[in-house]
């Protein structure tokens, strides 16, 4: 379905049981919610789980300019009022962790706790180049730029030789993001820098990091972890950044135990 929030139509799924524990989904950068099928098919027995097409991604619109996190934050705020869900557990996975760091900053009061997948607090200057490259590339040649790119940090070695139907349908996903949005969400996450604020954070919160992930390393999520007090690190072995996709299964048992440690039915 779709939602028009904060002046943007937004695509929009939701499943599982209507009582059930909600838990919001928010995927990761040049993907959509289909990357989530195989956790939300986990979680629906026990979770209504709310995906949607961030902005910019998708079938979501996707305006032009620069996208800031606290207007991105915003929508899954908006997206709960519209479907009158009061309070959330919430996972994001790279761009969508940090979105999870400002709802825990900006939101608490909406959620229950946060899931932080693959992602980092802190963009650094050395890497401003890198975002001005991609920014400038998908502009002027489109998203076939991103491609080549993404691949490598995106899964891990075995998986760009050994498993084609992944590598295909990550491929079909970049391609399929509009350059504009792709560009918003690129001008937002290079000016990431939220570190010294984690400590105000006080959602229970588990950070989880694939043991292979160039992008988004575990000495990243380590940082995350060690400034939320209380949350906790799993580093899950042979699988880089995009892990809910090359072993979604492991990602759904740490998410289902983490939230029955929640109190949550889940």
């Amino acid at each position: 379905m779709k939602a028009t929030i904060n002046g943007v139509a937004l695509n929009v799924d939701v499943s599982g049981p209507a009582t059930a524990p909600a838990v919001v989904l928010h995927h990761p950068l040049a993907t959509n919610l289909s990357g989530w099928d195989e956790l939300t098919a986990a979680l629906n027995p026990s979770c209504r789980v709310v995906r949607f097409d961030a902005r910019g991604h998708g079938l979501s619109d996707a305006p032009k300019g620069a996208y800031t996190f606290e207007a991105l934050s915003a929508d899954v705020v908006g997206l709960m009022d519209h479907l009158k869900i009061s309070q959330a557990h919430y996972l994001g996975l790279s761009m969508g962790g940090m979105v999870g760091q400002y709802l825990g900053l900006l939101h608490p009061d909406r959620f229950r706790s946060l899931c932080l997948v693959s992602t980092t607090s802190e963009v650094p200057a050395a890497a401003q180049p890198l975002w001005e490259e991609r920014i400038r590339n998908a502009g002027t040649l489109g998203m076939d730029s991103v491609v080549e790119g993404a691949l490598p940090r995106w899964v891990a070695p075995q998986v760009v030789t050994g498993n084609p139907d992944l590598v295909q349908r990550l491929v079909g996903m970049i391609r399929s993001t509009p350059p504009d949005g792709y560009i918003g969400w690129c001008e937002a996450i290079r000016r990431l820098n939220v570190t010294s604020r984690l400590k105000q954070i006080r959602l229970p919160t588990r950070v989880i990091v694939g043991a292979l992930d160039p992008g988004t390393p575990p000495a990243a999520a380590q940082v995350i972890a060690n400034e939320i007090a209380g949350s906790d690190l799993i580093i899950m072995p042979g699988v880089s950044h995009m892990l809910h996709m090359e072993q979604p299964g492991t990602l759904a048992g740490h998410v289902l135990e983490f939230l029955r440690r929640r109190g949550s039915s889940a």
